[in-house]
Parts: C-alpha cells; structure tokens; sequence
C-alpha cells in the first residue's frame, strides 16, 4: 500500500523544519521532489531514503 504524498507542510512538520526550509532546499535541488500543476509534493519512501543516504551518523 502506497503512502499519500506529503505536501509542503506535511513534510516541514515531519523533519521539525520551517517551511522556508523546505522551500530553500528544493529549489537548490537538496531534497527529492516534484511538482503537480502548481502544487510541490513529497514522496514519503523517497524523503526516508533521502534521510539514510544524506544523514550522518555519530558513533
């Protein structure tokens, strides 16, 4: 079963961001993310897979 896409807010709440964040980062191409008509959309899978490849870990 496929989770509903995230809108900007969604995804801000999410990752504890201010929605200026999220704006920033995708228009830098920082963050995977697309666009349906004038509405900007976030796949969750994509956006947690975005996370392990681009989040540090600390030991």
């Amino acid at each position: 079963m496929t989770e509903p896409l995230w809108d900007v807010a969604a995804l801000a709440e999410f990752l504890g961001k201010p929605v200026s964040w999220i704006y920033d980062n995708h228009a830098k191409e920082a963050i995977p993310s697309f666009r349906i008509g004038w509405q900007l959309r976030f796949s969750p899978a994509e956006i947690r897979e975005w996370m392990e490849r681009k989040c540090r870990t600390t030991r």
